[in-house]
């Protein structure tokens, strides 16, 4: 008892004492990043508000009031993004900022429009809708460079917060495994003992520093960014102790939440009493969000068609003109509610000779591969033809799915259509798919296309279905272009 007084005493003497000049690093780096991204929003306002002006686009032409309201555009956008707290990086996945961005450049742009009118500058009609796509553009494009460089940073060590374990059961080893990744932003140094915590030590290479007793002296011997709990190995007061002084010491705190990976955008935090809960909102596509999803599906089909079709022309031309058979591969696909449908393909692969419009791609190699497994694919399929190669390279062989999303058998997002033996074979493992409609591109082939396993796969689908949103979708058909240029996973 009097040496658990005597080091919580040691510590609060310690408070004042001066930390090392390497601690506080990574903090500096989001700050200036930070500070970057004020400047380059402030700059896409401005850039937005001008052009909405049109051919009297510059500062000289333009009378006072239009230049208060250019001047002050900047520090309205700038407070509406720091009140959908968009300037802390270090605390905002990139799905989570990519919705706060549609809906402050949204909010800005109304609020910017109002003001004009009551200036009598009035920026309704074409100025409006300009103002909005130019700015959201702009911002897109911008905060996307900013996320490569923090990704180079984070890679590369400079933006990982050396963080602080607490607890020492299994989740807090899985926890540690889940931060050493590359990237994540998180540089475990070692854990911190709970009480009532066994005297064992965990799995791995991070050993047990200290205990929680002692997490101030740790975080100034240790040079820690970060403490982050494993919410299953502290009671609620160890969590307000260790907050506390996680306050005063001017660190990062993380609590891991305990549940099934979820969208930021779904939860909130409730108080029941001296109980804080997380509340979950439900979704469920049906109703008015479906009808949402098919309005959506039907105009950037719609536009994707016109924009793509000298893509299939050059397509079909290449087909036709370097191996014999149809230009089109049909084959039965299954969607929501397990319904059929014929999806619609470019043929990448030699046809069989006892049939046309046939191709060799319901067949397998004995001994290779099995075409009722989940997701079967051939990678290096000898049978695809050159011009096949290129086209699965770039996906464009998927180009004719548009006509699916037009005739309402798939959606722009969702989980790939599977063929009808797949599905047959692995009824239960795949029946949740089956949700939502099969979508052209998907959560998972954002996140590693051919490169994930059948498991994983199947997680990512099933996130999507749980957390689905027209913002989800858009960010997706954002993030799949970037994708399809890179050739990641492409076969």
């Amino acid at each position: 008892m009097l040496e658990e007084r005597t080091d919580v005493a040691r510590d609060y003497l310690a408070l004042e004492a001066p930390r090392p000049s390497v601690a506080g690093a990574v903090k500096r780096r989001y700050q200036r990043i930070g500070l970057g991204l004020v400047v380059t929003d402030a700059f896409c306002a401005g850039a937005a508000l001008l052009l909405a002006y049109g051919p009297r686009a510059s500062i000289g032409s333009l009378s006072v009031a239009e230049r208060l309201l250019v001047l002050a555009a900047p520090l309205l956008w700038v407070a509406l993004f720091h009140a959908f707290s968009l300037y802390g990086p270090q605390r905002l996945a990139a799905a989570e900022e990519f919705r706060r961005i549609i809906g402050a450049s949204s909010l800005g742009v109304v609020l910017l429009a109002l003001v004009g009118y009551w200036s009598q500058h009035s920026l309704w009609g074409l100025g409006v809708g300009l103002s909005w796509l130019v700015a959201l553009f702009l911002e897109l494009l911008t905060r996307r460079a900013w996320r490569w460089y923090q990704h180079r940073l984070k890679v590369d060590g400079r933006l990982a917060l050396r963080t602080l374990v607490v607890g020492t059961n299994r989740d807090a080893t899985h926890l540690a495994a889940t931060l050493r990744q590359p990237g994540s932003g998180f540089n475990p140094i070692g854990y911190v003992r709970a009480r009532g915590q066994p005297a064992s030590t965990p799995q791995g290479p991070y050993g047990v520093l200290g205990e929680l007793r002692q997490v101030r002296s740790l975080i100034r011997d240790q040079v820690a960014d970060c403490l982050f709990i494993t919410s299953t190995s502290v009671s609620a007061e160890e969590v307000s102790e260790v907050a506390q002084v996680a306050r005063q010491e001017g660190v990062e705190v993380r609590l891991s939440a305990g549940i099934a990976e979820t969208l930021t955008s779904r939860l909130a935090l409730q108080q029941i009493g001296p109980v804080i809960a997380l509340s979950v909102k439900p979704v469920r596509l049906a109703g008015a969000q479906a009808a949402g999803k098919r309005a959506f599906d039907l105009v950037a089909a719609s536009l994707g068609l016109l924009v793509t079709l000298p893509l299939w022309i050059v397509a079909a031309a290449a087909i036709r003109l370097t191996s014999p058979g149809a230009v089109l591969f049909h084959q039965e696909r299954v969607t929501k509610a397990g319904r059929h449908f014929r999806m619609h393909k470019f043929r990448t692969m030699r046809e069989l000779p006892h049939g046309p419009g046939r191709t060799d791609a319901g067949r397998t190699d004995a001994g290779r591969t099995d075409a009722s497994s989940p997701f079967f694919k051939l990678g290096d399929d000898p049978r695809l033809t050159t011009v096949g190669k290129y086209l699965r390279r770039f996906s464009l062989d998927e180009l004719p799915q548009l006509l699916n999303i037009l005739a309402g058998e798939m959606s722009l997002v969702g989980p790939r259509p599977l063929p009808a033996e797949q599905v047959a074979a692995n009824r239960e493992l795949l029946g949740p798919r089956l949700e939502v409609p099969a979508g052209m591109t998907g959560w998972w082939q954002i996140n590693g296309r051919s490169e994930v396993t059948p498991e994983e796969a199947l997680h990512l689908d099933q996130f999507y279905i749980e957390n689905w949103s027209l913002t989800l979708d858009l960010y997706i058909l954002l993030k799949t272009v970037g994708v399809v240029l890179k050739r990641q996973g492409a076969w």
